[in-house]
């Protein structure tokens, strides 16, 4: 599994300033940092955009196990959609690796 647990991120010294959760529609491009649990059966992944942008977002386990996650290694580019879900909020839809 390529997420960290918590004390393993605590250790890294990876800096999580300047990255927010993305709040606009749409497909961006760029480059997992990091993947950590959460508390709540959940992985927040860092990827900093091709834009230069930094955003995090939140997998739950169930039921898409982490939207494949724990199969992304740190440093690999990767795509990642967010959509506007039925209550009118943006979540992620999907993220895969890319070339």
């Amino acid at each position: 599994m390529r997420i960290l647990s918590r004390n393993q991120f605590a250790m890294s010294n990876f800096s999580r300033d300047g990255y927010e959760f993305n709040e606009t529609e749409g497909t961006f491009k760029g480059i997992m940092r990091f993947a950590v649990c959460g508390r709540k059966c959940n992985a927040i992944a860092y990827v900093e955009l091709d834009n230069g942008r930094k955003i995090m977002y939140t997998a739950f386990q169930k039921p898409d196990n982490y939207l494949g996650i724990p199969e992304i290694d740190f440093g690999t580019r990767v795509e990642v959609v967010y959509e506007r879900g039925k209550r009118g909020n943006i979540r992620l839809k999907s993220i895969q690796m890319t070339e």
